[in-house]
């Protein structure tokens, strides 16, 4: 029951925007509010849990313990541009970073993926956490967020290759 709420709530959110009646989640997911209710105790919650959801968190700590140096930019980059290739989840994703200024879960969510999170793929990719480094990757996950905020005329494979080289330097 949980993950068909969850699963209305992206369509929702993703067509509507945040701000859309948690009635017509109840109506996609075929449930009672007091249902939405039970398991998310209040709108602000199934938010924070949906807006989550759609932060390419999980792409990178499964990347990280996948591989090593150029094998982690593969998998970061192929992952995310796959992830965010489906309409659904690249407009939830676009609307959870305008989001971000409302809640400061969601904010510390973005601070630890931009934080500790790139540091540790420096430092798989570069055997370095130095802030150039750390620059080099921050740069790289830009690079992937323009791809998603605006198709370039270039299939993602071809995309994904020139930044990992730009962003490895060879």
């Amino acid at each position: 029951m949980r993950e068909r709420i969850l699963h209305a709530a992206i369509e929702v959110f993703a067509e509507e925007g945040f701000d859309a009646p948690v009635d017509h989640i109840c109506e996609r997911a075929g449930v009672s509010k007091g249902i939405i209710f039970w398991h998310f105790n209040t709108k602000d919650r199934l938010i924070l849990e949906v807006a989550k959801k759609s932060l390419p968190h999980d792409i990178v700590t499964n990347c990280l313990s996948e591989g090593n140096g150029e094998e982690i930019l593969r998998c970061i980059g192929s992952r995310y541009l796959e992830k965010y290739s489906d309409p659904t989840m690249r407009m939830l994703f676009l609307r959870t970073i305008s989001l971000m200024g409302n809640y400061e879960e969601l904010a510390a969510s973005s601070r630890e993926l931009c934080g500790p999170l790139v540091a540790e793929v420096s430092r798989r990719v570069f055997n370095s956490d130095s802030t150039e480094d750390v620059v080099r990757i921050r740069a790289f996950m830009g690079g992937l967020l323009c791809y998603v905020i605006n198709l370039p005329g270039v299939d993602k494979k071809t995309y994904l290759e020139a930044l990992i080289k730009i962003t490895i330097n060879r």
